[in-house]
């Protein structure tokens, strides 16, 4: 069975969630499969930021969240910084850090958002600026992969999105946390070209990984690999 990549320890994120009662600073836990916060008195979870679900009873002394009717977080934006490491020129990987803003629209009468989009922009550091996606886009994947396209020449994220052992399921993925590792399968990963290679493959991926994780096994992809390309 595939086993789960996570963080060790996990990430303490500094974050902001701003919605109808104003603005409250928080911190984002996030194991490499699950985040969680803490929004006055309330704690959500979730293997998602899109559906972060109340754990618990609401709290009747804290101001109400906007939920909806399957008790997840809505009508709010989510702003928060992750460490994401970038390779080359230069010393390799060097550290970036990524600032993400996450709007969740209000509940549809059958559980979904009327809004899901994010914006995310890159400090390096060491490469004298920031960097903005362009957007907003509905995942991760799309975002950050605009965010590739507008950094300097030569340099590149190192994260699973741009690794060459990555992959999404032709079935769909989520807005983040749902793209597939296989480093420990790369030799029979090389060989995959469409849709049904990687169907194939599927239950030789070593785990899920969200987007923007980094492993020792990081290697840069090349255009046209995997399912994906």
């Amino acid at each position: 069975m595939p086993s789960e990549l996570r963080y060790e320890p996990p990430l303490r994120l500094p974050a902001v969630v701003t919605d109808r009662w104003g603005r409250a600073d928080t911190v984002l836990v996030n194991d490499g499969q699950t985040f969680s916060l803490l929004l006055r008195g309330n704690r959500y979870e979730g293997d998602s930021l899109d559906s972060l679900e109340l754990v618990g009873r609401l709290d009747e002394d804290a101001l109400p969240p906007d939920l909806t009717r399957l008790d997840e977080l809505c009508s709010c934006t989510i702003e928060w910084r992750t460490p994401l490491q970038v390779t080359g020129p230069g010393p390799d990987p060097r550290p970036g850090l990524l600032h993400a803003r996450l709007v969740l629209g209000d509940a549809n009468p059958d559980g979904s958002l009327d809004a899901l989009h994010v914006t995310l922009e890159l400090d390096l550091p060491d490469d004298g600026g920031t960097v903005a996606s362009g957007g907003p886009w509905e995942d991760m994947e799309d975002a950050l992969l605009d965010l590739q396209r507008r950094l300097p020449p030569g340099v590149a994220l190192a994260a699973c999105i741009a690794c060459a052992f990555s992959d999404y399921s032709p079935a769909g993925s989520g807005f983040i946390g749902s793209m597939a590792c296989f480093r420990d399968a790369k030799d029979a990963y090389r060989g995959v070209t469409g849709k049904a290679d990687i169907f194939r493959l599927w239950d030789r991926r070593t785990g899920f990984a969200q987007e923007t994780f980094h492993c020792a096994e990081f290697e840069p992809r090349r255009p046209g690999t995997g399912y994906r390309g």
